[in-house]
């Protein structure tokens, strides 16, 4: 009974030793897998010889796996075709998987194999490799670090992760940020090794009246053909800073103030502003304000928007000096009229028309007025008239004739020796004459010349003003000194 136990064993145990004969040992090592269509996938397949001698070894695959029926596989190629291995011995064989160029996109592949010995048959084993197939887009990963809220005004440090998800360099690709902000725009140069990860920082620093709102960033990859290998798109916000600024001035100066109001707008936000001046009715009369205010319970009001970093100057003039200098004219032209009014001597000088003779000769009465407006005597006061010599006189002379008559080159010369004159005494003296020829034009009677001795003892003399005839009824006559 024993022995028929014993018989089963030992052939259990030979069984097993030659499965573990047959037995091969492979490890796979992919190299590229994750590829895009039309490229190729690489792989390491690691064959050990279990068996007691030297073996020939080599990797097949169904027709049917490749291309034209399937969408993926365009063709494998082994290199070395064949593997010879003594006993125990390692050795590796390269698949190089290239794919169709039509082979769908995002999408995993798995392609059987089959590693057999060409002595015995039956020592074989079959292995899968998987493939994934990526969008041209998305060769290069990008991971931007970019906050969701920024503060106008603050520096923000950006970092950008790019990271080759395929196992094959790339060479010379172009990185461009593009923004909203011209502030974060970057173009430039880098190089990929296999899985290679290149991070970028971008210093970002916006102005603190940036406007409000939502902002875009577009980060994008292309090879040296321009082609996109990677994309990112997302929106950041620049948050509200509401921030103006007033500044008052006031410049005093004689008998006026300007008032000056200035508001900017620091923030990042459209405001709506009001200034608000308290100016009472009696000061509005003589102020001025630019750019034109309202006028509400009394005060000057100037409503306006304020876009981010615009600036408004609100200019209110009070100026009294108009008030005060024309009371001081009409004060210092009072004072000069009562001045002349009341200077030591007035003497005036008039002419009357009298009748015109049957000849058109004219017949004149000339009057003068004489009057010591001081308040003391003046002394040694003569009166002399000149009569030109188209001018003949009547001899007709009001209540006084003249002391002396002189006859000279240009005319005849009436002199009246007065003596001294009292204060506020008056003197009328008047005389005719009349036209020796038909006048025509104007003619002008010189002025009346009064010379007198003041209260002090300085001689002084006056004349009054000249009188002008003209051809015709009308006679001017120019204004007094």
């Amino acid at each position: 009974m024993k022995k028929l136990l014993i018989i089963p064993l030992i052939l259990l145990i030979f069984s097993s030793i030659a499965l573990a004969e047959n037995e091969l040992i492979t490890n796979i090592n992919d190299i590229s897998k994750e590829i895009e269509a039309g490229a190729a996938a690489e792989y390491t397949i690691n064959i050990t010889n279990p068996r007691d001698t030297r073996d020939v070894f080599r990797i097949t695959y169904n027709d049917l796996d490749v291309y034209p029926f399937s969408d993926f596989v365009r063709n494998i190629v082994f290199e070395p075709s064949q593997l010879k291995l003594g006993i125990g011995e390692s050795g590796i064989i390269k698949v190089i998987l290239k794919t169709v160029d039509t082979a769908p996109q995002d999408k995993g592949y798995e392609m059987p194999l089959t590693v057999a010995s060409l002595t015995n048959p039956e020592i074989l084993e079959e292995f899968i490799l998987k493939t994934y197939v990526v969008s041209p887009e998305d060769v290069v990963l990008i991971f931007p670090e970019i906050p969701n809220e920024m503060i106008p005004g603050e520096e923000y440090k950006i970092k950008l992760r790019f990271k080759n998800r395929g196992n094959v360099a790339l060479e010379n690709y172009e990185i461009l940020v593009s923004s909203d902000l011209p502030q974060f725009q970057k173009n430039f140069i880098v190089s990929f090794g296999p899985k290679e990860e290149i991070v970028e920082i971008i210093s970002l620093k916006t102005g603190e009246n940036l406007r409000a709102g939502d902002y875009v960033v577009n980060v994008k990859v292309y090879d040296s053909r321009s082609k996109t290998k990677g994309s990112y798109s997302s929106a950041f916000t620049i948050t509200k800073n509401e921030n103006v600024e007033e500044i008052a001035d006031k410049e005093g100066r004689f008998l006026k103030k300007v008032h000056t109001i200035t508001k900017t707008n620091k923030g990042n936000v459209r405001d709506e502003m009001e200034i608000v001046a308290d100016v009472n009715f009696f000061s509005r009369i003589f102020s001025k304000a630019e750019p034109e205010p309202s006028v509400r319970k009394g005060n000057y009001v100037w409503q306006f928007t304020l876009e981010p970093g615009d600036e408004f100057v609100a200019v209110y003039t009070t100026n009294y000096r108009p008030v005060f200098f024309g009371l001081l004219i009409i004060i210092l032209a009072t004072f000069g009229m009562m001045h002349l009014i009341d200077k030591s001597v007035i003497i005036k000088k008039r002419m009357y028309k009298i009748r015109r003779t049957p000849d058109g000769l004219s017949e004149l009465k000339i009057l003068i007025h004489l009057k010591n407006g001081n308040s003391k005597p003046i002394k040694n006061v003569s009166i002399m008239d000149v009569l030109p010599n188209t001018m003949a006189s009547t001899e007709e002379f009001g209540t006084l004739k003249p002391t002396k008559v002189q006859q000279g080159t240009r005319g005849r010369r009436f002199i009246w020796e007065i003596g001294e004159l009292a204060p506020q005494e008056e003197r009328i003296l008047s005389y005719k004459i009349t036209s020796k020829v038909k006048l025509i034009g104007e003619t002008r009677l010189p002025p009346t010349v009064v010379q007198f001795t003041s209260a002090k003892g300085k001689f002084i003399s006056e004349h009054s003003a000249s009188i002008v005839l003209e051809h015709g009824p009308k006679v001017h006559q120019n204004k007094s000194l």
